[in-house]
C-alpha cells in the first residue's frame, strides 16, 4: 500500500528497506544500500536516512560494522529454508550499535593537535562510539578521506580543514546534504556549519600588551607560514590593531614569514643578527611553538640571550628539550577544550538530530614566564 502523503521520508526509506527483506530480495548477511546511495536515491538528508537506519537497527532488523558497512542481521524473520550469507569473522565481536565517527587534522603528531584530538574523544563513550583518527596532510587527502567517510557510513565528522582559499566541492556537498559535521580551529567563509575556533585576534591584542608593558617598542612577528594562513592573519591583525591603539609608531611591528624550520641556522643568522642589532627589535612573538623553539636555537647560536637581551613568546605551549618545561610565556588557546566542545556538537547533531548551526568561539588565556622582561638597554 503506498505510504500517505504526510508519512516521513524516512519512515518510507525504513519500509522500502523491510519490504526488500520479506520479498528476499535482501538476505541475512546482505550489504544494505550506504547511507551516501539512500541519500542519492531518495533525494533526502543523511540525518533523514540516519534516522531510518537507526530505528531498523534498534529494531534488531541490520546490523553495522566498521569499515564494511550495514547489513541485514542474521536474527531478522526470514523463512527458515533461506540459507544465510555468513557475515564477516572479522567484525563478529563487535557490538551491533557501536557508532562510526571520524576526526580529520592536517597533523596528528603535534601536542597541539594530540590535545584537541583527546578533547574530541572525551565526549564519545567508548563502548557505544568508535573514533577514527586521519591526517589529511593536503587538501587532496583532505577531499579524498572526506568522501572515504560518507563511502563508509561513517555517522558524523570533526573536521580541522586545510588552509586554501576556497573550499572543496565535497565540503559544498556534505553541507547541502546536511551531512554532521563540525569545523575544529577554523571556519571556512560562505560555508555554513557549525565550528569552534579560538579567538585568534584577541590572543595578538594579548602579546602585543604584554610585551608594551615591558617597555617593548620594536617587536618581531616570526612564523613559518604565511601572513594569509586563516590563524596567522588574525593574530597579526590582533598585534597590529593593538599597536596603533597604544599609539606605536608604524614600524613596531616586523614581520618575518616563511622560517623554514629545516633549514640550517646559518641561514637566517644574518637577517636576525640584524633585525636585533640595527633595527633593534627587542621581542619577537612566534605564531608557532616549533617556530619558537627553533629561533630560541637560532638566536643562542647568535649568542643573543632569551630572556637577557631579548624577549620570545609564542602561541601554544612550546616544548624545548633540556628546558624548563614552562620557561616560555606564550598564549594558550585551550585546544582540549576546543576539541571537547567540537566534540559535543557533533554528539548532538547525531544523537538528538540538532541541525542547527553553532559558532563557539573560545577566549586565549596569557601564561606569563621566564622568556620575556623587560627592555634591556
Amino acid at each position: 500500500m503506498p505510504p500517505l502523503p504526510s508519512q516521513p521520508l524516512y519512515q518510507k526509506i525504513k519500509e522500502d528497506i523491510l519490504r526488500q527483506i520479506k520479498d528476499r530480495l535482501l538476505l541475512p548477511g546482505d550489504k544494505v544500500p550506504t547511507e551516501y546511495q539512500l541519500m542519492e536515491q531518495y533525494g533526502v538528508s543523511r540525518i533523514t536516512v540516519s534516522k531510518a537506519l537507526n530505528e531498523l537497527k534498534s529494531e534488531g532488523i541490520i546490523t553495522r560494522f566498521p569499515h564494511k558497512g550495514t547489513f541485514v542481521a542474521k536474527s531478522a524473520q526470514l523463512p527458515p529454508l533461506i540459507r544465510e550469507a555468513p557475515v564477516p569473522s572479522s567484525h563478529a565481536d563487535m557490538p551491533a550499535s557501536m557508532t562510526e565517527i571520524a576526526c580529520i587534522l592536517p597533523s596528528v603528531t603535534d601536542l597541539f593537535s594530540l590535545s584537541m584530538i583527546n578533547g574530541v574523544q572525551s565526549v564519545f563513550p567508548e563502548d557505544t562510539y568508535i573514533c577514527h583518527i586521519f591526517q589529511s596532510r593536503n587538501p587532496t587527502v583532505e577531499n579524498y578521506l572526506l568522501q572515504r567517510c560518507l563511502e563508509l557510513d561513517i555517522s558524523g565528522i570533526v573536521l580541522f580543514p586545510q588552509d586554501q582559499p576556497f573550499f572543496s566541492k565535497q565540503l559544498l556537498s556534505m553541507q547541502l546534504q546536511n551531512y554532521p559535521l563540525v569545523l575544529l580551529d577554523r571556519y571556512l567563509p560562505r560555508l555554513n556549519t557549525s565550528y569552534v575556533i579560538a579567538d585568534n585576534r584577541a590572543a595578538g591584542e594579548l602579546c602585543l600588551r604584554h610585551l608594551h608593558k615591558l617597555g617593548h617598542q620594536r617587536i618581531a612577528f616570526v612564523t613559518s607560514t604565511g601572513r594569509d594562513t586563516f590563524s596567522v592573519k588574525y593574530r597579526i591583525e590582533g598585534v597590529q590593531e593593538t599597536a596603533l591603539s597604544l599609539n606605536m609608531p608604524e614600524y613596531a611591528v616586523q614581520l618575518v614569514e616563511f622560517l623554514d624550520k629545516h633549514k640550517k641556522f646559518s641561514h637566517y643568522q644574518e637577517l636576525f643578527r640584524r633585525l636585533v642589532t640595527q633595527n633593534r627589535v627587542t621581542a619577537f612573538i612566534t605564531a608557532e611553538s616549533s617556530t619558537c623553539t627553533y629561533l630560541y636555537d637560532l638566536l643562542a647560536s647568535l649568542d643573543i640571550k632569551v630572556p637577557g637581551d631579548v624577549s620570545l613568546m609564542s602561541f601554544d605551549k612550546p616544548v624545548c628539550t633540556g628546558k624548563n618545561p614552562d620557561f616560555f610565556t606564550h598564549i594558550s588557546q585551550s585546544e582540549y577544550l576546543m576539541g571537547r566542545e567540537a566534540g559535543t556538537l557533533l554528539k548532538n547533531r547525531i544523537e538528538r538530530y540538532d541541525t542547527n548551526t553553532y559558532h563557539r568561539v573560545i577566549t586565549p588565556t596569557l601564561h606569563v614566564h621566564e622568556s620575556t622582561g623587560t627592555v634591556c638597554l
